[in-house]
């Protein structure tokens, strides 16, 4: 795990109780609609508002798009029933197009949207499994970016 990471995650982990998470889509489906996931302790987090996640409409779009995939085969009421789970949860972000301009790009234009909800939401993480945004955490970035076993790891134990 890289040093910044692991310093910054075992400061949470020792001292403070909430954390500000961007969680990608990919990781946010998995806590919401799956029973076995590995991501269930997410759930529980920002159920008990030990976290808060972080959205913007962006984020909260492609959230709604990516649970009606046709892969997944939800019905109408699994679809309503995972957002009512993070719904009264989510705080909302809106971006700043001055205080985004500085971040560095993404390599994956899709995903510059998690860049731009963590920065002007002051996350404290962006949880996600995306090669393209965990590159960037070498970045000087105002939070991390790392995988959600690492940060569970860290933060949960």
């Amino acid at each position: 795990m890289d040093g910044a990471i692991a310093h910054d995650e075992s400061a949470l982990a020792s001292g403070e109780q909430h954390m500000r998470l961007v969680i990608d889509t990919n990781v946010l489906v998995s806590a919401l609609v799956f029973k076995d996931s590995r991501h269930l302790l997410l759930r529980e987090a920002w159920t008990a508002k030990r976290v808060t996640p972080l959205m913007s409409m962006a984020t909260y779009r492609e959230l709604k798009r990516v649970l009606c995939y046709p892969m997944f085969a939800l019905g109408d009421d699994v679809i309503q029933s995972a957002i009512e789970r993070v719904g009264p949860f989510i705080e909302w972000v809106e971006i700043d197009l001055e205080r985004v301009s500085t971040l560095p790009k993404c390599s994956d234009r899709d995903d510059q949207k998690f860049l731009e909800v963590a920065a002007c939401g002051d996350a404290d993480a962006l949880v996600t499994y995306d090669k393209a945004l965990l590159k960037l955490n070498r970045k000087q970035l105002r939070f991390i970016i790392a995988k959600p076993e690492n940060l569970i790891a860290s933060f949960f134990a």
